[in-house]
């Protein structure tokens, strides 16, 4: 979609014209007419695809227009805070705005100065204007425009008290906007604080941190408990989830670890709230570093200092893995995540497909070539398939059985 196709004015198409802006990115397409027409938006966009003019166009045509009075930017890095205003400037070069930056780690003074003068837009780091703020020489009510920029970095450099307490002092008919690379169940909690409908706009895939060192060990399912095993021995100080697929398999992976000395938590959505509340708690205070749990693990739960994150199963998706692995690697810090990759999976998928197609056999009263009910025997978990378990006098009273196998068809006939 072109610019000029949007229902920009003359001046802010000049000054697009002369950066030859002519092609809005996508970020951009989807974003402008929402801010435009007055929605709090929530984005996901990775760096490089044009966030500052998503959010600096509208907002220069709506201050220009008389519908904004002032806007604010919020961005966690003084270099990223250069970099907008840079940018806006270069936006509204046709417009008389002013538009400052503030940041840390230069003459205050300057800045106070500055701003005595009034301005329209403000690009600035959290604790500078907090600073500013306490001082008197921002009045925080007045902006009724604000953006938080890359506000994955924001919680993870610990500016969440800061934004909280900036926003909550800004105009209450304000407009509240997030943009992100990512956007999980943290910025959304915060983000719900303060818009109560946003329009959620995300654009490409999601990516994985780049904090999380990620491998995956690639072994036959009969090998997965020893190698989680060895991997919980070299790793006894850090805290560790394993993602298990089912309820049923976190209770007996942490019953087996327990049994040979392992101190294991177990975590699941068939858990009461209130036991849920004691594991989560007893993790936190290290009374016992390795969680087994289902994916009720990988949302939603305010759990730091992660080490290592252990895919005992797959994820069902792309994006459950990488709330999954978003455990670790938090507020800055190094991760790793380790995922077992069954070999013999499509295998084992096979043959199960086999034994279900015997069937027509059993039916018909027929034995099954010899080769198939030879592979069907290798199967793994075969024999708790076929394996009868005769309740008393079951036999006797020729009830039928839950499995189908030759023998079983014969003798119910």
């Amino acid at each position: 979609m072109k610019f000029k196709e949007m229902t920009l004015s003359g001046q802010t198409l000049k000054a697009l014209d002369s950066l030859n802006y002519f092609e809005a990115t996508e970020v951009q397409e989807k974003t402008i007419p929402q801010i435009l027409q007055g929605s709090d938006v929530m984005v996901r966009s990775k760096t490089g695809t044009g966030k500052t003019a998503a959010f600096g166009i509208p907002l220069i045509e709506r201050i220009t227009s008389g519908k904004t009075k002032k806007g604010l930017i919020l961005a966690p890095t003084r270099e990223l805070a250069i970099q907008i205003c840079r940018e806006i400037r270069l936006l509204a070069a046709f417009y008389r705005l002013r538009i400052l930056v503030v940041y840390g780690g230069h003459g205050l003074e300057q800045e106070i100065s500055e701003l005595r003068k009034g301005v329209d837009i403000l690009v600035a780091t959290p604790g500078r204007l907090l600073d500013l703020s306490r001082r008197g020489a921002v009045a925080l009510g007045d902006f009724d425009f604000v953006v938080v920029d890359e506000a994955d970095r924001m919680l993870d450099m610990g500016f969440i008290e800061d934004i909280n307490t900036i926003i909550t002092a800004t105009a209450k008919n304000r407009m509240t906007h997030f943009f992100s690379a990512t956007l999980d169940e943290n910025i959304y909690s915060i983000a719900n604080r303060y818009i109560s409908q946003p329009v959620v706009i995300e654009i490409g895939e999601k990516e994985k941190p780049s904090e999380i060192d990620e491998e995956s060990v690639f072994l036959k399912r009969s090998e997965k408990f020893d190698k989680l095993t060895e991997i919980l021995n070299k790793n006894r100080e850090n805290k560790i989830i394993v993602f298990v697929s089912t309820q049923r398999e976190v209770e007996y992976l942490n019953e087996k670890l327990v049994r040979l000395g392992y101190n294991t938590l177990p975590l699941h959505g068939g858990f009461s709230q209130p036991r849920r509340e004691r594991t989560v708690k007893e993790y936190k205070e290290r009374k016992s570093c390795t969680l087994i749990a289902t994916d009720v693990a990988a949302r939603g739960l305010d759990i730091k200092d992660i080490g290592i994150v252990i895919n005992y199963d797959e994820a069902q998706d792309g994006e459950t893995h990488l709330h999954r692995i978003g455990r670790t690697g938090r507020m800055g810090k190094k991760g790793r995540a380790i995922s077992f990759i069954e070999t013999d999976k499509n295998e084992h998928a096979e043959r199960v497909a086999e034994y279900v197609d015997l069937s027509d056999y059993y039916k018909k009263g027929e034995r099954p070539p010899q080769h198939l009910a030879n592979q069907i025997k290798r199967a793994r978990g075969y024999e708790r398939r076929t394996h009868q378990t005769y309740q008393k006098g079951a036999y006797r009273k020729r009830r039928p059985h839950r499995t189908i196998s030759y023998g079983n068809y014969r003798r119910q006939k």
